[in-house]
This record gives structure tokens, C-alpha cells and sequence, in this order.
């Protein structure tokens, strides 16, 4: 499932859709349109500055958009509580690192290739009370072509301090939190948090290299 995130979420920031009334809607429109703005930056000049330019305020985007330290609690679950400050401080800051290149990286081409716009529709948006994350979500249901597929995909948003935040993501009907936190609640009971977070730096000095 996270293998097909990627090129997902790709889709969905690159692409310029018709958008119905509604804050949800407007929302994801609104990302769409920012993420579209610095690809066609990208697609004038690819030069090795201005790729580091738009990296970076894709990054800070990212940032604006995903509520991360509350993404990380609720990916850990349980397991966060058991943590001291300490701990809990180290994994909020290795999760944000992830997140933040995960969105960058899916979202700015690595190579000179900038292809057409993807159709993507987004259909609606509905409220509803997510029980397993304790949420009262805005979500937002789209549809996104990749390759010979048509996925349904909803984005789950809710109303944070800062205003309306991207919690989850939902590929057809499959929670992508919920599955990191089974992933990391399966690695914490085989080998240990400490094994975790070995796992999380690993993957971040991957992907910065």
C-alpha cells in the first residue's frame, strides 16, 4: 500500500481539477494549485539552484499543510504514552524529518521530466467521526487515475489550532496512518522502540543522499 502512495500523492499535487463548494474542497484545491505553481517553475528552469529553491519551499508547504507532530502521536499510538519527553521529543523530530522529504520527494521531479497535467476528480467532501483516530474529519473524496487503475482517494482533514490539517490518507479505503502505525507497532513488539528509530534515521539518510 505505502508503494503506491507515492506516485498517488504525485498525482494528486499535480493536478488541476474542477472543485464544488466546500472547505474541505477548497482546501485540497488550494494545495493543488501550489504544488502546480512550483512544478511549473521546475518546468522553465531545472537548474541545480532553482531545483534546491523549489525543494525547499515545497518542503515548508508540506509543513504548512500536514500536521505532523499530531501524525506522528497518533502513528505511534499506545506505544507514544510509554515514551519519556525525551524519547518522545527524538521521534517527533525523526518523524517530521520523514514526512517532510516524503512529500518533496514525491511531489518535485528528480529529473528533467515535466509531463502534462493529470486529470484527477475530486467528487465531494463529507463530515465524518473517525473512532479510530478520534477525529472529527472533513473528508474529501477524489478520484486519481494511475496507469491502467482508477483509485479512490480521500483525504482526511481536521480542524486544527492552526486551522483545517491533513491527517490522513485514505487509498481506496485503506488508512495509510493506520498503517504506520501497524508497521511501527509491529517493529516495537519484534525488536524495540530503539530498533524503530535505527530503522527511521537509516531511511532519512537514504533519502537525503
Amino acid at each position: 500500500m505505502m508503494s503506491r502512495l507515492k506516485p498517488l500523492l504525485l498525482a494528486c499535487f499535480f493536478a488541476t481539477t474542477a472543485v464544488f463548494a466546500g472547505e474541505g474542497l477548497e482546501y485540497m484545491q488550494n494545495i493543488i494549485n501550489n504544488f502546480e505553481k512550483l512544478r511549473g517553475e521546475l518546468a522553465e528552469d531545472f537548474s541545480a539552484e532553482k531545483r534546491k529553491d523549489v525543494s525547499g519551499r515545497a518542503r515548508e508547504l508540506a509543513l504548512q499543510i500536514l500536521d505532523i507532530k499530531e501524525i506522528g502521536k497518533l502513528a505511534l499510538g499506545r506505544q507514544y504514552g510509554k515514551l519519556t519527553p525525551t524519547q518522545q521529543e527524538d521521534f517527533l523530530g525523526l518523524f517530521h524529518e520523514l514526512m517532510a522529504n516524503r512529500v518533496v520527494e514525491a511531489n518535485i521531479p528528480s529529473q528533467k521530466v515535466i509531463t502534462g497535467k493529470i486529470p484527477i476528480e475530486i467528487i465531494s467532501e463529507r463530515a465524518e467521526t473517525d473512532d479510530v483516530f478520534e477525529k472529527e474529519a472533513i473528508v474529501v473524496n477524489t478520484r486519481v487515475p494511475h496507469r491502467k487503475q482508477s483509485f479512490k482517494v480521500e483525504f482526511y482533514l481536521y480542524r486544527s489550532d492552526a486551522g483545517l490539517k491533513l491527517y490522513d490518507v485514505h487509498i481506496d479505503d485503506a488508512s495509510t496512518l493506520l498503517d504506520f502505525r501497524n508497521q511501527f507497532s509491529s517493529i516495537i513488539n519484534k525488536k524495540g522502540y530503539k530498533h524503530l528509530v535505527k530503522l527511521l534515521r537509516e531511511r532519512i539518510q537514504k533519502i537525503n543522499k
